[in-house]
């Protein structure tokens, strides 16, 4: 009786974390993208970021590359998402960026930027289209 009634706790739990968490897409859908994307950005994990790109980018630049250029721009501080828009797979952010002083850039303050980021959807994946 004890394990029916943990078995069953379990799975009520199981489903309420789901809906509250959003089970219907596996890994989130374009907001989790950008958390993940920028956030990434601001640890310096640049591996991680690589991975919020599509398919198409990759081929072009392999993840070398990327994190190697990455590492010698301006670091990113902060962001904050200003709009996003959906419709179906595809997906539109005006995103505030603030980056922090550069020697390379002769920049002594933080600036802020506006960005536009595209995303699509990859199979379950959202990720980000540049190009």
């Amino acid at each position: 009786m004890k394990v029916k009634l943990g078995l069953l706790c379990m799975l009520f739990l199981l489903g309420v974390f789901c809906i509250a968490g959003g089970c219907n897409s596996p890994t989130g859908g374009p907001k989790e993208l950008l958390d993940k994307y920028f956030s990434s950005a601001i640890r310096q994990d640049y591996a991680v970021t690589y991975t919020c790109y599509y398919a198409e980018y990759k081929e072009k630049v392999n993840e070398e590359e990327f994190i190697r250029h990455r590492k010698e721009a301006s670091v990113l501080q902060a962001y904050k998402i200003l709009t996003l828009t959906r419709d179906g797979d595809v997906a539109h952010a005006e995103v505030q960026l603030t980056f922090g002083p550069s020697e390379k850039l002769k920049r002594k303050e933080p600036v802020t930027t506006t960005v536009y980021e595209d995303m699509v959807k990859e199979g379950a994946d959202w990720k980000i289209k540049v190009w």
